[in-house]
């Protein structure tokens, strides 16, 4: 039995980590999306692995200061993170806003 064309060794596909630098700039791209009211003040890894922690201040808080972080694997593809990001902050915005 023949095959047409070369068949070439099949390996996992695995989407490159993205760097603190780029979950920074994709959180602070969501966070000006959902709200003038947000702002991104640090990204943090969270232990081992691919997790990273994104600290955001919200003004117009109904107790100040207003500060929390939300949680995103830096192993997503672009959108997925930043949609995910911006999922969090609108829930975010829900509760704590006046």
């Amino acid at each position: 039995m023949s095959t047409k064309g070369t068949r070439l060794a099949s390996y996992p596909l695995r989407m490159q980590t993205l760097t603190v630098t780029d979950v920074t700039r994709i959180a602070t791209e969501a966070a000006r999306e959902q709200s003038s009211q947000l702002e991104v003040v640090a990204v943090t890894l969270g232990g081992e692995g691919n997790y990273a922690e994104v600290i955001v201040d919200l003004a117009g808080c109904k107790a100040e200061p207003c500060r929390f972080s939300v949680g995103v694997f830096r192993d997503s593809p672009p959108a997925v993170v930043h949609d995910e990001i911006a999922d969090q902050l609108q829930r975010h915005i829900r509760e704590h806003v006046h």
